[in-house]
């Protein structure tokens, strides 16, 4: 795409390993904050991280 403007946007959800989980929980918790950024709008990242 020589000289072409290419435009992207990105929604990242985040989320940290806690003690007791599976693999299934964690993307469980990020699935969910990638969904709230999504909704949030365009090049966000919402997290759901412990204090």
């Amino acid at each position: 795409m020589e000289g072409r403007a290419v435009q992207l946007t990105v929604s990242i959800g985040l989320t940290d390993f806690r003690v007791g989980d599976q693999v299934e929980s964690l993307l469980t918790r990020a699935d969910a904050a990638l969904y709230r950024a999504k909704r949030e709008g365009r090049n966000r990242l919402a997290a759901d991280l412990l204090p």
